[in-house]
């Protein structure tokens, strides 16, 4: 079995080369986890911003449309106090005390 030294040696190349294949494998499993795992979580955070896109891009089509309204409703408004204000200076003044 063991006739010569370099029957020793080549023992150890053999089991230096299974340790040193096992060592690499089980670095590469860990490094391929690792990059699965920053995938995953870029995929979910880019799922995030896009929903906050979405939301965003609506809060500023609600402004908008809003933005459109309101020049209507001020301008309504305006015309309301005027017809009081006409209708409030028109009107003859009673007195309060009858005779």
């Amino acid at each position: 079995m063991l006739n010569s030294s370099q029957d020793i040696l080549f023992y150890t190349l053999a089991i230096c080369a299974i340790m040193l294949t096992a060592f690499t494998c089980w670095i590469l499993y860990y490094i391929i986890a690792v990059i699965r795992n920053a995938y995953d979580m870029t995929k979910s955070i880019k799922k995030k911003i896009d929903a906050l896109d979405d939301i965003l891009k609506t809060i500023k089509i609600n402004l908008n449309n809003a933005a459109n309204y309101v020049g209507l409703v001020v301008t309504g408004i305006d015309k309301i106090v005027n017809y009081v204000q006409n209708k409030k200076s028109t009107e003859p003044k009673k007195d309060s005390k009858k005779k």
